[in-house]
């Protein structure tokens, strides 16, 4: 392989890594992954949905490289809507979340002890947590899908295909898709690390951060919607 094909696929790699960190995908990861601390959870949301993403490019080009089969003229448009909706929908469900945990602070104390609080949630939530987590990590896939139909049209327009061929385009959309996966996860291990620390601050302050993510991600919903 020359040098000018490792210059275009290192380019797509490195293109791969910014466009992980686009502001409507920290957005939706970011309220997404809040559901729980811990950076394990973090970097599951983070790599379910650079692997969304990356499945669809590759299926999207897939088709219009080997198959010659043309992107409709509003699917990206359309796509990048629906990508707003979506913002919105996942901070008013951040926000209804903070609202249906309804988490308490108990006093009480011990036998010859000092008296101190705990925060509890309600049993309901404590036994069904591990199936929200499982239900909203197919959201992030889902809302991965999303962003990659929406980022296709312009990512295809732009391939260099007129001198390497349609397989090298598949290469390429690949190696941006590695890029993608590996800056998002980069991304869930720093934020799984900063819910980690704010939730060691107190309860009230994980819930402010969420509540600031909540209305951020709607507002920004709200801006592609607009614009």
């Amino acid at each position: 392989m020359d040098n000018n094909l490792l210059a275009v696929l290192a380019l797509a790699f490195g293109l791969g890594m910014l466009h992980a960190l686009d502001a409507d995908h920290i957005m939706a990861v970011s309220g997404l992954a809040s559901t729980r601390t811990g950076r394990q959870r973090a970097l599951a949301f983070c790599a379910r949905w650079a692997i969304g993403h990356g499945l669809t490019l590759m299926i999207i080009g897939g088709a219009v490289l080997l198959l010659g089969m043309a992107i409709p003229a509003r699917l990206s448009a359309d796509a990048e809507s629906l990508v707003g909706v979506v913002l919105i929908l996942v901070g008013a469900w951040v926000l209804w979340d903070l609202w249906r945990r309804r988490v308490r602070l108990h006093f009480h104390d011990h036998e010859g002890s000092i008296s101190h609080a705990h925060w509890h949630l309600d049993q309901s939530e404590a036994a069904h947590g591990g199936k929200h987590s499982d239900v909203h990590g197919h959201g992030a896939v889902l809302v991965g899908v999303m962003h990659g139909t929406a980022g296709s049209a312009p990512l295809l327009a732009l391939l260099p295909l007129a001198h390497y061929g349609p397989w090298f385009g598949l290469a390429y959309l690949l190696i941006f898709g590695v890029g993608v996966l590996v800056s998002m996860l980069l991304f869930g291990g720093l934020l799984g690390m900063v819910f980690d620390r704010l939730a060691k601050q107190g309860e009230r302050v994980f819930r402010v951060t969420r509540m600031l993510v909540a209305l951020s991600s709607m507002l920004f919903g709200a801006m592609l919607l607009h614009g």
